[in-house]
């Protein structure tokens, strides 16, 4: 970061910058098991929720079944004489601190999480906690539920604490580190991508680095959201294929999906390891091991499969050069002719296509008896049919068309292969925008700081009062305004959006239903009542009358808006004439019949627009986009490269507006 920034500065004067990054160190540290020794203290009878879990299996028919390991070892659990009850009143009193802080002196933590029983409903014992271990272990990170996670679930409000006292060491060093380095450059303000797609300064970033898992992919997200309403497409499905994985998810009426739930390390070598539940705010994506870089392999029934395995950065594919022997995705596009060393000018990349036909050759074809166009094609068309089924588990999956979707591409793969995933799905049209291998690192400057507050209020509505949830959100505010004073956002303007979580009694799965902002009246609990209900039907499309409606827990969304210059980034789509393209050049490829066919390569210039039938190649800012034959592409004058199929008579910058109206008209 440092080595791009004096990069940068050569050019662009830095004084008075404001910098934003997204992060893998957290996300890093859990996966490779890099993070600090965390000691947990728990109430007694409860030390072991993190291993007991749900008591469920990841794949429920598995006989070989395996399970991520817990995160503190079972001697570092350390049981606490207290209890309350789920109320909040003290059925045992807290004591033995000394016993504890003797025990933790021996264990020697760099971090220690605190998750007591029922801590989010009166957290004063862990508060008293807090205070003895801040004057024993000055220098331990603390991890304490009721300030990371006050929600019900005593496992998944214990795994969220753990978890962020697990990477808080390894994150918080980088961050102090990252934040002094970039103030003596004389950047004025560092702020940190979070996983549900908003910006926080250093110092919470810091505290709460359980919120900084998804922070890489949630800027992509956001860039999507930010050029869905640009451009007028208010429904999007995201494409994002890097070297490794490939994620997808939706944009709908020009927003991301937030889930309050997700499971960090869940898939290990492809095999379902359950991973670790943490309770944040998170954009909702589906990642597969399908990228770029991804191993083409033959199992031992004499199966092709590509991936989960990597040949990740070093030795990369057989093509670059590097070392790498196993053919890859990279190296069957290399083969084929869709990649070649003129694609890779200025990277530092020796570029070997002979390489990949080898691997290709040795690992794939001569195994399977195939030809090598077959073996190439074959191993394309497996990553391709991964990555399409990808899109259905967020559309079709999800009772959502993709017809009624438009989809666009980023990454640095994402745009060769992109026409193929959305032809097999179905999508109206594919986009592909200006710099699609830049398109996270836009995002990145395109949020707000926000901040997701929530606290469990487990209570039938009907008992409930308005003054009891004024005072419940009051709390929230109160919280919101020490974070965001802590952000130095107090300039800014600032937006409060209260929502509530209910169910029907006796069910386990709640519903979002969206208030109002805090400056507003709250409505009456008659009419949220009413509003559930109607989320209800919308969802399940039942209704029970009879039911009594159960408050779970209140939420608050707060944000400051940066007014970040780079909306402008994303121009309206304009309605111009496309002209026939121009050809660049020609290039020799492979088809799947053996013979080589030569094919035209476009470029796709910002103000230029142009329309080319497939078969053919555009080049767009680095990025090669592949126009599979019965698909034809135009570039309007934003830049913005979009595919369609041939048959469709709709021009693309109409196909939203159908599908809108064909699901008005449903």
């Amino acid at each position: 970061v440092l080595t791009a920034l004096e990069r940068i500065a050569q050019s662009v004067p830095l004084a008075g910058a404001s910098v934003c990054h997204g992060t893998t160190v957290g996300t890093n540290a859990l996966l490779e098991r890099k993070g600090a020794k965390v000691a947990l203290l728990a109430t007694k009878g409860f030390t072991d929720v993190i291993e007991l879990r749900r008591q469920d299996r990841p794949t429920l028919y598995d006989l070989d079944v395996r399970i991520s390991e817990p995160l503190v070892e079972h001697r570092a659990r350390l049981p606490i004489h207290e209890r309350l009850d789920a109320s909040g009143q003290v059925v045992t009193p807290l004591d033995g601190l000394d016993t504890v802080v003797e025990a933790l002196g021996a264990i020697a933590p760099d971090a220690i999480a605190i998750s007591l029983l029922h801590a989010y409903a009166n957290d004063a014992h862990e508060r008293a906690l807090v205070e003895r271990l801040r004057r024993a272990f000055p220098g331990a990170f603390l991890s304490v539920s009721s300030d990371v996670c006050p929600e019900l679930g005593e496992y998944e409000r214990t795994s969220t604490t753990v978890v962020n006292a697990y990477i808080g060491p390894p994150v918080s060093r980088y961050l102090d580190r990252l934040a002094s380095d970039t103030a003596a450059q004389g950047i004025s303000r560092l702020l940190i991508v979070k996983s549900n797609g908003g910006l926080s300064a250093a110092a919470n970033a810091s505290r709460y680095p359980v919120h900084l898992i998804e922070s890489g992919p949630a800027a992509g997200m956001i860039a999507a959201a930010a050029f869905a309403r640009a451009t007028g497409r208010a429904n999007l499905i995201t494409f994002d294929m890097g070297g490794t994985t490939a994620k997808a998810g939706l944009i709908r009426d020009g927003s991301v999906q937030i889930s309050g739930e997700f499971r960090a390390d869940a898939v290990r070598d492809g095999h379902p390891i359950g991973g670790y539940p943490i309770r944040s705010a998170v954009i909702e994506l589906v990642e597969i091991g399908a990228g770029g870089g991804s191993l083409a392999w033959i199992d031992a029934g004499g199966v092709l499969k590509v991936g989960p395995q990597s040949a990740g950065a070093d030795p990369g594919p057989a093509c670059y050069g590097r070392g790498g022997e196993r053919p890859t995705v990279t190296d069957a596009h290399a083969v084929i002719g869709t990649l070649t060393e003129h694609d890779f000018i200025g990277t530092g990349i020796a570029f070997s296509r002979d390489q990949a036909v080898a691997a290709v050759m040795q690992h794939v074809a001569h195994p399977m008896g195939w030809s090598l166009a077959r073996a190439a094609y074959g191993i394309i068309s497996i990553a391709a049919a991964s990555m399409t089924e990808m899109v259905r588990l967020v559309t079709v999956r999800k009772g959502l068309d993709p017809r009624m979707f438009s989809l666009l591409a980023s990454g640095g793969a994402g745009p060769l292969h992109a026409a193929m995933v959305g032809r097999e799905v179905g999508v109206a049209e594919i986009i592909v925008p200006p710099y699609p291998g830049m398109f996270s690192a836009m995002g990145a400057t395109l949020g707000n700081i926000r901040h997701d507050l929530s606290q469990a209020l487990l209570a039938p509505l009907s008992a409930l009062t308005t003054d009891q949830l004024i005072s419940a959100f009051n709390s929230l505010t109160a919280r919101a305004g020490q974070l965001l004073n802590a952000e130095g956002a107090s300039a800014l303007t600032l937006r409060m959006q209260r929502h509530a979580e209910l169910r029907f009694a006796g069910q386990l799965f709640e519903l979002r239903v969206d208030l109002n902002d805090a400056e507003s009246p709250l409505p009456s609990l008659q009419g949220i009542e009413v509003a559930f209900r109607e989320a209800y039907r919308r969802e399940f499309a039942i209704e029970l009358p009879n039911a009594t409606v159960q408050l779970v827990r209140l939420g608050l969304v707060a944000e400051a808006d940066l007014a970040s210059p780079a909306r402008a980034l994303f121009k309206p789509l304009g309605r111009s004439d496309a002209l026939t393209a121009t050809a660049r050049g020609e290039r020799s490829v492979l088809a799947e019949d053996g013979s080589t066919i030569s094919i035209p390569v476009y470029g796709a210039e910002v103000h230029e627009v142009v329309h080319a039938d497939g078969p053919a190649l555009f080049v767009q800012a680095g990025a090669t986009v592949w126009i599979p034959s019965g698909m034809f592409a135009e570039c309007g004058p934003d830049g913005c490269l979009v595919i369609r199929a041939r048959a469709s008579g709709h021009p693309p910058s109409e196909a939203i507006e159908h599908a809108a109206a064909r699901e008005a008209a449903s």
